[in-house]
């Protein structure tokens, strides 16, 4: 294990979290200077170096012991934070005291959603309205579709245990936490903006048990 802690300019409550690997330099590069040209800087920036190979979900975990703000906002080193990211979902986690806010990704080279589902033949995206019962019920029931670039809080996510180390049940590590927060009575919030870009590749990050239908990326 290897963590680099990146103190910032302390104009935001929110510390950034990115798991990493080795041969990834380009893309954590790309990243981390999309943290640099947000609008809200973080705190700090924690970097973990999964050097042994230990998992997603230990990385981002190790990450979160770290952190001494209010929020963290997850950030893979294979994504990138759009500028006004942090200053939108902060200001959307202060306005409404959500415990967790997310908001579209924008997604080059996807020929849609990859997170919609299938209503009557017509592709809808589950979050296209503010979280409410029925995204709660289809969290729950039908599976994720909230990707790993929210904002939440800090000691949150430490009580419940932070990320298990693998997904079961056929899900991943993340989709895991989530479930977790609705339990003990979180609060969802989306934003409708898009703040963020996710890329598809054949490694992204991901902590998913071998066998289960869950990640078999980079992390794993």
């Amino acid at each position: 294990m290897s963590v680099a802690v990146f103190p910032g300019r302390p104009t935001g409550d929110v510390t950034v979290v990115m798991p990493t690997i080795g041969g990834r330099d380009a893309l954590r590069e790309r990243a981390l200077r999309s943290v640099q040209a947000q609008t809200v800087q973080p705190f700090d920036v924690v970097v973990v170096h999964d050097r042994d190979r230990k998992g997603a979900a230990w990385a981002r975990n190790a990450g979160a012991a770290q952190v001494t703000t209010t929020y963290l906002a997850w950030l893979d080193d294979d994504d990138e934070f759009l500028p006004n990211h942090l200053e939108v979902l902060l200001a959307a986690a202060k306005e409404t005291r959500a415990d967790l806010v997310y908001s579209y990704p924008e997604l080059p080279g996807w020929d849609r959603d990859p997170m919609a589902v299938a209503q009557d033949g017509v592709w809808v995206s589950p979050f296209g309205v503010p979280f409410g019962r029925e995204q709660e019920l289809h969290l729950r029931y039908q599976g994720n579709f909230i990707p790993i670039s929210y904002l939440a809080r800090a000691r949150l996510i430490r009580a419940v245990g932070g990320m298990p180390p693998c997904g079961g049940r056929g899900y991943e590590e993340d989709y895991q936490l989530l479930l977790r927060l609705l339990n003990v009575g979180a609060k969802f919030v989306h934003v409708s903006q898009v703040t963020w870009r996710y890329y598809r590749h054949a490694a992204n990050t991901g902590g998913g048990c071998p066998g289960t239908g869950a990640s078999s990326g980079a992390f794993q």
